[in-house]
């Protein structure tokens, strides 16, 4: 029995033995201050660190202490996809500016729109270096849609004014695109349209014969007199199906685009309308000028 108290005790004890030992004061030591007259270039983390690759450079930030001066600093990357390089080994900050980019090119098409890349940056130069900042950046690169650049969008019914929008190709490969807000809100408010959520992107496919195809029902995100404004393929309304065949391209930077305008579709497919059909065209970048062409 006293063999057993004994046992039970020593926890207590070695217990006791560890507060004992904690409560000795922690002495801590500054670290000596960086020398405040010397330039630090390190790498800037409150930039966003996963990107989405639309096919145009990548630019990563880095940013100095101070903005005295032009400076350049040399950076390097580590890539293990091997897909990703350096436009410029350096970086140049200018006078008056504490932010540079690297430039980071890459081929688009060699992506696999399903896997994530990370790749590092890293400031190389040891006269700009810090202990206290940290001077290599993690990036995450997506494959995104593509940015083909600006094109021209025009349709002859709610504005009928020709635009430049920008336009996405999918990254999947496939002829799929997006003209990006092909009604902007400047121009429907101008129009005396009511503001909803306009419509982000109108979504087309192109198929090996060129036909086009879309989405059959579509929320422009806009009212008239109240009511929302809606386009339909022509093979959802009854008598317009001759008009699926007017969805093509007419050339390789020219789409045409058939469609029926409506109001105030509900969930059980009726809408108001005109009875009437409309047509409206992208020219890709590159495609001819619809300022020109519909005159």
């Amino acid at each position: 029995m006293r063999i057993n108290h004994i046992l039970k005790a020593v926890p207590a004890f070695a217990i006791g033995l560890a507060l004992a030992a904690c409560s000795k004061p922690y002495e801590y030591t500054p670290a000596e201050p960086e020398d405040a007259s010397k330039t630090y270039v390190s790498a800037d983390f409150s930039a966003p660190r996963d990107i989405d690759a639309d096919g145009s450079d990548i630019l990563i930030p880095f940013i100095r202490s101070n903005a005295s001066g032009d400076l350049e600093a040399n950076v390097t990357i580590e890539d293990p996809s091997g897909l990703f390089s350096l436009k410029e080994s350096t970086i140049r900050f200018v006078d008056g500016e504490t932010k540079a980019y690297a430039k980071v090119a890459y081929s688009y098409d060699a992506l696999d729109a399903s896997t994530k890349y990370t790749i590092y940056l890293t400031m190389g130069s040891s006269e700009y270096a810090s202990e206290y900042r940290l001077v290599t950046i993690p990036v995450t690169c997506s494959k995104a849609w593509q940015d083909l650049g600006t094109a021209q969008f025009y349709e002859d019914w709610w504005v009928g004014k020709v635009g430049e929008r920008k336009l996405l190709k999918a990254p999947d490969g496939s002829e799929t695109y997006r003209v990006v807000e092909p009604w902007s809100k400047a121009d429907l408010e101008a129009e005396g349209y009511g503001i909803g959520d306009v419509l982000p992107y109108f979504e087309f496919s192109v198929a090996e014969d060129g036909s086009i195809t879309y989405k059959d029902v579509i929320n422009l995100g806009f009212t008239f007199s109240n009511l929302s404004c809606h386009m339909l393929f022509p093979a959802k309304v009854s008598g317009f199906e001759d008009l699926v065949a007017e969805n093509v391209m007419l050339n390789s930077k020219l789409a045409q685009i058939a469609w029926v305008p409506v109001l105030n579709v509900t969930p059980s497919g009726d809408y108001n309308w005109w009875t009437e059909s409309s047509t409206a065209y992208i020219s890709f970048p590159g495609g001819p000028d619809l300022n020109e062409l519909l005159k």
